[in-house]
């Protein structure tokens, strides 16, 4: 009677431990090799600037190991007609706070120019940007454009682990396979509207699988999927 009673006790907890497993949930932010957090902005009648701060591996690449994860910052210089920026030596100088970084910017793009500072302002930060080149000083108090919008970098992880729980799952159930996860900041620069950013977040497996999810960082709207 009482190995009877066992193995049904037994059993009993088996069904709810299977049952509890079934029903777990993948939390993405414990995948996280890159998130931006922040954006401040600042714009000139010929140039733009922003600063993008948050955290992202030290040793950033896809192998489905999660590393130590250090703070950046970087600033990107363009045009407000988004022409190329003319080749030239960009020398910038940045106030965050109290804190002076100067360097050189590097051609990242066609149309832009950037630096990492390795620095993750925080929210209330006052940061000023002046950029020296041939003839010229861009120079702009950034406004902390992020802080305006009504869905923030944690909002759009909670929406990507509703949305793409299962793609991933799914994934994650090949024997072997690991995940990587990004937040990024988009902006349309086709969209008339001076409020058309956008959280990005990506899932990339260590057998070359994608997942992505484009958000409206004012509406949560979902604007594109890819499962």
């Amino acid at each position: 009677m009482k190995k009877k009673f066992l193995l049904l006790a037994f059993l009993f907890v088996g069904v709810i431990m299977f049952s509890a497993c079934g029903k777990s949930k993948i939390d993405l932010s414990s995948y996280l090799i890159e998130e931006r957090e922040s954006l401040w902005t600042g714009t000139g009648s010929v140039y733009n600037v922003t600063y993008s701060g948050g955290m992202r591996e030290e040793n950033y690449s896809i192998d489905g190991e999660i590393g130590n994860l250090i703070p950046f910052g970087i600033i990107t210089l363009t045009r407000v007609d988004g022409e190329p920026l003319a080749t030239d030596t960009y020398n910038y100088t940045v106030t965050i706070n109290d804190q002076t970084y100067t360097g050189i910017m590097e051609n990242s793009s066609v149309n832009s120019y950037s630096a990492d500072l390795e620095v993750n302002a925080p929210a209330d930060a006052k940061i000023l940007v002046k950029i020296d080149f041939t003839g010229y000083r861009f120079e702009a108090d950034l406004t902390n454009t992020s802080n305006q919008w009504t869905v923030d970098k944690k909002t759009a992880l909670t929406i990507a682990n509703n949305e793409l729980q299962e793609s991933v799952k799914n994934i994650l159930s090949t024997k072997g396979t690991k995940i990587e996860v990004v937040t990024k900041i988009l902006k349309d620069y086709s969209s008339s509207e001076v409020s058309a950013y956008y959280w990005y977040v990506g899932v990339v497996s260590t057998n070359g699988e994608t997942l992505g999810l484009l958000i409206d960082a004012n509406t949560s709207e979902i604007i594109a999927k890819k499962v």
